[in-house]
């Protein structure tokens, strides 16, 4: 929270100008500095903290216009969300502030200027990457259910790039980590078995060409002989 509140400081131009005599340094207690702050900067500050410690926790990120749900349908969709994935009505402003911060590279993407996702009032999810499937599955089903006009997925981050709805979507479908060393897993075990398959088949295969050509040579062989009485 501390580096947060000495951006928001720092940034504004919150601080004092000091002239210092020549060759002198004076370096100023953060928690001068911290005094300085204002009510209302000292919330901000707390709110951005916030924010930037959800994100941590994210792989994905993605929005949804927060105009036209009912509280009482808020709620059921919270309890519906999984383990792990967190939904919150967040300010524009606050969402690029906190994504401009040092360790959150992959959400960068709207740190600066206006983008679709962060215009109007969004309602925020934010995804580990084991839940990506299930939590864009959860939102869908229920703008389904509750016909809620305007469902639809206004965008999304994820790996640094800034997502439509069908780029959220895919990337919830990509296999997770965990999905791929059992996939991995589950191919190492079965290989011995059909690697061991495709060798006795080819034995099986080399066999038969070996009896068919002996076969062959004992008809030529037979042939020749009779023409051999014959004469």
């Amino acid at each position: 929270m501390l580096r947060v509140m000495l951006l928001a400081v720092g940034a504004a131009g919150f601080l004092p100008m000091q002239r210092l005599p020549a060759g002198r340094t004076v370096t100023s207690p953060a928690g001068s500095r911290l005094m300085m702050l204002s009510p209302a900067m000292t919330k901000k500050a707390a709110k951005v903290e916030q924010v930037v410690s959800v994100m941590e926790n994210a792989q994905m990120m993605f929005a949804v216009r927060s105009e036209k749900i009912p509280v009482n349908k808020l709620n059921d969709l919270r309890q519906k969300l999984p383990e792990g994935v967190q939904m919150q009505c967040v300010k524009n402003t606050l969402m690029r502030r906190a994504s401009g911060t040092e360790g959150l590279e992959r959400f960068a993407a709207i740190s600066e200027g206006e983008h679709d996702v962060t215009r109007m009032s969004n309602f925020w999810f934010f995804v580990p990457e084991d839940k990506m499937r299930d939590a864009v599955d959860t939102w869908t089903d229920f703008a389904n259910e509750n016909k809620k006009e305007g469902g639809e997925i206004v965008g999304g981050l994820f790996g640094g790039d800034l997502l439509d709805e069908k780029g959220v979507i895919t990337v919830s479908k990509l296999p997770t980590k965990q999905e791929l060393m059992q996939n991995t897993a589950i191919m190492l075990k079965k290989m011995p078995a059909t690697l061991a398959q495709r060798l006795k088949a080819a034995d099986a295969q080399r066999l038969a060409r070996v009896i068919k050509e002996a076969q062959g040579q004992k008809l030529s062989r037979a042939v020749k002989a009779m023409e051999a009485k014959l004469e």
